[in-house]
């Protein structure tokens, strides 16, 4: 195959892989050499004239689709003599599979973030008409990876609806597999064998999330029925049983467990509303407290000197406790400063001065999460560092004080949301999360 030319302009470079479904190239455009995809159908998936049907009317919607999070469409055909094909953007990334194999589970902050970019491209196909219907970790590939400026691109959107059961029967050739969707990630009513809605990508987003936040799917089973069986009748481990629950705010778990209700009606009504909850739910775990620490008891713990915190209106303070020597911390503090793309403008012992966002949008804000992420202001800040003894172990109650430039922009919500995003990251990173 390598050398042939599709549609009179995408010539074959190599195979990349094969599926159920077709075979998938790497092939460079005759118009101007830039590499793109190109996905072949199987002729006895090709030869039925529902799948050519779908195919048309999906390939129209599709090209009429663009969204930066999403794999750009770019040409179709039913008539090639080489096959009915597929002709999509070609992006240089890791599959989140891959990824999460190399970390193994990521921090609630980090799945905010890219499932916040996930949710701004479903919102975005759910009003256009499009469901993508087979949503998996495989299925979405992460530009710079590992990096503050990780960024979800989503495959495959259309596909799954092209080929539906009687196509699949053909496929697999069992009636395990009859629905269109992977048995590890597809909905309760897709197994039921009912219509699907886009509240069936919204369940598979809750099955991301868990695998994401746990390392691990929410059902595990010997076969692809037992999986299917469970989607459709079981309630998975709460993190909890997984010994999860110390690393992932409660209010996490219950917006994934929401995702993952068996009657869709009870599951969010769209992706726009899942980011806002989940974007919620690590805020409000968050939340500054004024009197965070109560004052020692002189009888119990007469030797434990505690620190003087910050008390000042005019600035916006979060805490934390971490368990290490404050050389450790101040380490870490530096770290992640850099991997976000900030400025350290001081480090002296128990004083760190940073300055937050000037090459660009903020990692991670609340803003990015929903797709609406722009250029902004830097955010200066003090990490003060207090180290207290406490039963020999090296304690530190760590300051992270925020210094707005006026009155207006303390109170203003869109500052004081991305104050709290650096607090939430702050954290994960200097816990190792």
């Amino acid at each position: 195959m390598i050398g042939r030319i599709f549609m009179g302009r995408y010539e074959v470079l190599r195979l990349i892989g094969e599926g159920g479904m077709g075979r998938v190239y790497l092939a460079r455009s005759l118009d101007n050499n830039r590499q793109v995809v190109v996905k072949v159908m199987h002729e006895h998936i090709a030869e039925d004239q529902k799948f050519r049907d779908r195919f048309a009317r999906e390939s129209e919607l599709m090209k009429g689709f663009r969204h930066p999070y999403c794999v750009s469409f770019l040409d179709a055909s039913l008539e090639d003599p080489l096959g009915p094909c597929l002709v999509m953007e070609y992006i240089r990334g890791k599959n989140l599979d891959k990824l999460l194999e190399k970390n193994t589970r990521f921090n609630p902050a980090r799945v905010g973030r890219l499932i916040g970019q996930l949710c701004d491209v479903l919102h975005a196909a759910h009003e256009s008409g499009m469901i993508h219907r087979d949503l998996k970790p495989s299925n979405l590939m992460v530009i710079e990876p590992d990096t503050p400026n990780e960024t979800i691109k989503v495959m495959d959107f259309g596909l799954a609806k092209m080929v539906e059961r009687d196509e699949m029967k053909k496929v697999t050739d069992t009636n395990v597999d009859f629905a269109v969707g992977t048995p590890g990630y597809i909905c309760p009513e897709q197994v039921r064998g009912e219509e699907m809605d886009h509240r069936g990508d919204i369940y598979s987003v809750g099955v991301i999330m868990y695998e994401l936040l746990t390392g691990r799917l929410p059902f595990l089973g010997p076969s692809s029925m037992d999986m299917l069986l469970a989607h459709a009748t079981e309630v998975p481990p709460s993190f909890g049983e997984l010994n999860m629950g110390i690393y992932i705010p409660p209010l996490v778990e219950q917006v994934v467990f929401t995702c993952l209700a068996k009657n869709r009606e009870d599951r969010p009504q769209s992706a726009r509303v899942l980011a806002e909850w989940f974007e919620g739910a690590l805020l409000s775990d968050m939340e500054p407290q004024e009197e965070y620490y109560e004052e020692p008891s002189r009888v119990t713990q007469p030797e434990l000197m505690m620190p003087e915190l910050t008390r000042d209106p005019s600035v916006l303070t979060y805490h934390m406790e971490a368990w290490m020597p404050q050389s450790i911390a101040i380490v870490k503090v530096r770290g992640f400063v850099h991997d976000s793309g900030g400025e350290v403008l001081e480090s002296v012992p128990g004083l760190i001065r940073v300055r937050m966002g000037q090459r660009g949008r903020t990692r991670g804000s609340a803003l990015s999460w929903l797709g609406l992420g722009r250029k902004s202001t830097a955010i200066e800040l003090e990490l003060r560092l207090h180290s207290v003894e406490a039963r020999g172990d090296s304690k530190l109650l760590i300051e992270l004080i925020f210094r707005p430039n006026s009155v207006a922009q303390l109170n203003d919500e869109t500052w004081r949301e991305r104050c709290a995003t650096i607090f939430i990251e702050a954290r994960a990173y200097l816990m190792g999360g």
